[in-house]
């Protein structure tokens, strides 16, 4: 797999002009320190592991306190202690695969199935505690028996989105199609959400932009509160799609909105990321903000936004960077506007430290 970090820091433009598309959300690997304290757990010492894991997901917002943050929470689940706290915790943080995950489980998700049998006999549970604690391989087993025999088809139906989530972040995006493509059909519409918002990752690795965008408007309509009741999904569904936006305005659904409506690219880039951030109750990954508030040139903002990537992780920091070049340098077309004289000076500060 190609290193996302050479990625972000190569040109962000082609020589026509065009951008280059952001590459898809690479998965993080799990810290050496969360993997040390689930040890334990995984020995059948769950309550040692929670002493670990709790400094750790108090460390502060990075990727580490992140992760360790959506251990504690499959931990807990496994011993039906409370969980939901640390799941907020992951959904506050920036990382684009627990997230989503986290927001999809703490609101309504394990609504669905708990309180039915014990957590060691339901394969649901037991499949999302092995997914958030890192216990792959059982995971993988546990969710597609829950897939088939779980009680309801609620229960099918969230358990599908999660392995179609799981054989994504395993590098197994055709075999993460049909569990995906099935939960689109779900009752519940935040599943409904998820499982679009995992396809347009998986169309955009494919390079079929056009069908990642349409797949992508649709879970984040699906995605509003007045849907799903949550507005926990909303920004990163948002997110996923103002990113491919930002990356190619050569798309369908971009040509039908400017025909329709009379407004260019950029402004609908821009809408994108405004309706994203909007519905930060919980969930406000930073690129949002990037994405929002760097069309006004509004850059106290978006350095706070960079400040907060690079606490988190050095590649979401690299992330930010390049969405910032990409959307700063087409949005600063007037030379003679001094507004964006403080644009211009981040885009070069960024330029210069590729």
């Amino acid at each position: 797999m190609q290193d996302p970090h050479t990625v972000y820091d190569s040109p962000a433009f082609e020589p026509d002009g065009f951008p280059i598309p952001l590459p898809a959300d690479p998965v993080p690997p799990v810290p050496e320190e969360v993997e040390s304290a689930l040890e334990p757990f995984r020995a059948g010492d769950a309550a040692a592991s929670l002493a670990a894991l709790r400094p750790l997901a108090a460390s502060g917002r990075t990727a580490l306190a992140g992760h360790a943050a959506a251990a504690l929470a499959g931990v807990a689940i496994s011993l039906d202690e409370p969980f939901r706290a640390p799941l907020r915790q992951v959904m506050e943080g920036e990382d684009p695969w627990l997230g989503p995950l986290a927001a999809v489980l703490e609101p309504r998700g394990l609504s669905d199935v708990l309180d039915r049998r014990p957590p060691a006999a339901d394969p649901l549970l037991t499949g999302i505690t092995a997914r958030l604690t890192g216990a792959r391989e059982t995971a993988r087993e546990r969710l597609a028996q829950a897939m088939t025999d779980a009680d309801r088809t609620v229960q099918r139906d969230l358990a599908a989105a999660l392995l179609g989530d799981l054989l994504l972040a395993d590098g197994e995006p055709d075999a993460a199609e049909k569990p995906l493509r099935r939960a689109l059909r779900a009752r519940n519409p935040l599943y409904v959400a998820y499982a679009g918002h995992l396809l347009g990752h998986l169309l955009i690795v494919r390079g079929e932009l056009d069908e990642a965008a349409d797949t992508l408007l649709k879970a984040c309509i699906t995605a509003h509160p007045r849907e799903t009741g949550t507005g926990a999904l909303m920004p990163w569904a948002h997110l996923r799609l103002g990113e491919l936006l930002a990356g190619t305005f050569r798309l369908r659904v971009v040509e039908e909105w400017m025909e329709n409506n009379g407004m260019d690219e950029l402004y609908w880039t821009r809408d994108v990321f405004e309706t994203g951030a909007h519905f930060h109750d919980v969930s406000r990954p930073s690129l949002n903000e990037i994405g929002l508030h760097v069309f006004p040139g509004d850059v106290a903002k978006v350095r706070a936004a960079l400040d907060r990537l690079k606490q988190w992780s050095d590649e979401r920091h690299a992330r930010g960077r390049r969405l910032c070049l990409m959307l700063g340098t087409r949005t600063d077309t007037r030379p003679w506007d001094e507004d964006y004289g403080p644009l211009r000076e981040l885009l070069a500060e960024l330029n210069a430290s590729a």
